[in-house]
């Protein structure tokens, strides 16, 4: 089965993967996510569950027995002058009979009902807080979209570097050959090959790692042939804008707000609820019944009975549950309230980040500019025999520290677009 899900899951993804598709595919086959959509249909169930009090209950039953009809009287329950004296027997008789109840609650101030609002809010709750997982499961999918992506252009710049110091080290061999070089040249460009063949070994297998952690993410497993498509995040509507004009929409659309909003209209109902319990309830039952000795022969009977009741005291428990209520509903307001210091602390974070990354950006390519006209005149030098190998040696790194720095700053960006775009409660 496990085999059969594999391969059906490799058949079904596209030989290049954008990031909406990536998206797209962890909404419907994250574990996570999925467990989150039970949860919000188990919630569903249970506001279900809460109405049925408000409903008549019916119900019918229906029997048949045969047994002797020997009499004993219980004393006290018919006068002693009244012969009871029953002789014994062992003959039977058939006694048929059926009922059919209906019963309902007219009033209990507001107890049921109240439990049903409660139990509405807080199926709005768990939806929101699907929501909510679903949110820091697109921020987790973008990250790692674009940390596999920019571990594949690293690896890339390290295959260059090893190609370019392999070439060096050929070219220096010839000139080692030829007496124009002394030998330590040619030692130190070997080090140099055996060092960038393990810094593209040590690339390659981050970037398999970052595939195999993107892959836990979508609930999918990645092929190997599975191109990543549009690994550099596109502009954030909005991320000029100042802080204060952003806080309206992210508290407007972060599922957390709405979810503790939901709870604590719940937790108030639920006091509601719980205060009804200090007042009576009245309810009402309608039955009929059916007997019979022998049939086709029929008695029926109809009743209807009101009932009030009232629990005058119950060793302070409604009480107790109401104070219960009050301190549950004071830590839900605190905790929308720390929410609102979250949203805001979340939102400057992303907008300091996204602006630190854009000059990051500018920087980096600035220095990878420099370092390779470096690497261009060094290696122009050596060639001539105005340099050595330490110098050529130097450039070469400098030029691939340089090509890794500007991949690591577009990350970084990137990664900072994905914390704002979670900041803000998109999707």
């Amino acid at each position: 089965m496990m085999h059969l899900f594999v391969a059906l899951a490799f058949a079904a993804l596209p030989s290049s993967l954008t990031l909406d598709e990536a998206l797209a595919l962890s909404h419907q086959n994250q574990p996570g996510l999925r467990q989150a959509r039970a949860q919000v249909d188990a919630a569903e169930a249970r506001s279900r569950q809460a109405l049925a009090p408000l409903l008549p209950t019916v119900a019918m039953n229906v029997g048949y027995s045969r047994s002797t009809a020997n009499f004993v009287a219980r004393p006290g329950a018919v006068p002693s002058s009244v012969d009871t004296t029953s002789t014994l027997s062992l003959q039977s008789y058939d006694y048929w009979n059926g009922n059919l109840t209906a019963s309902a609650t007219l009033w209990d101030f507001g107890q049921n009902w109240n439990r049903y609002q409660a139990s509405l809010s807080t199926a709005q709750a768990q939806a929101a807080s699907e929501q909510s997982q679903r949110r820091t499961s697109d921020y987790s999918v973008r990250t790692l979209f674009f940390a596999a992506g920019s571990l594949k252009e690293l690896a890339l710049v390290a295959q260059h570097a090893f190609e370019n110091t392999a070439l060096h080290a050929a070219q220096i061999d010839g000139m080692v050959k030829v007496g124009t070089r002394p030998e330590i040249d040619l030692a130190q460009a070997r080090a140099d090959v055996a060092n960038a063949r393990f810094v593209l070994l040590t690339a390659k297998n981050s970037a398999a790692v970052a595939r195999a952690k993107l892959s836990q993410a979508l609930g999918v497993p990645l092929p190997v042939d599975c191109t990543l498509a549009g690994t550099a995040a596109e502009a954030v509507e909005g991320e000029t804008r100042e802080l204060p004009s952003l806080m309206d929409e992210a508290l407007a659309a972060r599922p957390e707000a709405k979810a503790f909003e939901a709870q604590v209209k719940a937790q108030e109902l639920t006091i509601r609820a719980v205060r009804g319990a200090y007042l009576p309830s009245l309810g009402v039952q309608l039955g009929g019944t059916l007997a019979s000795r022998a049939l086709p022969t029929i008695v029926p009977n109809l009743n209807l009975q009101a009932t009030l009741s009232w629990s005058i005291y119950e060793g302070g428990i409604t009480v107790a549950r109401e104070r219960e209520g009050e301190a549950t509903l004071r830590q839900l307001e605190a905790q929308r309230d720390s929410l609102t210091l979250q949203v805001r602390l979340d939102l400057e974070q992303a907008l300091l980040d996204l602006a630190a990354a854009k000059q990051g950006v500018d920087v980096a390519g600035e220095a990878r500019a420099a370092a390779q006209e470096k690497l261009r005149l060094a290696e122009g030098r050596y060639k001539v025999g105005a340099g050595n190998a330490l110098e050529l040696s130097d450039a070469q790194v400098k030029s691939t520290q340089a090509a890794a720095q500007e991949v690591q700053a577009k990350f970084t960006l990137s990664t900072a677009r994905a914390a704002l775009v979670a900041a803000l409660g998109r999707t």
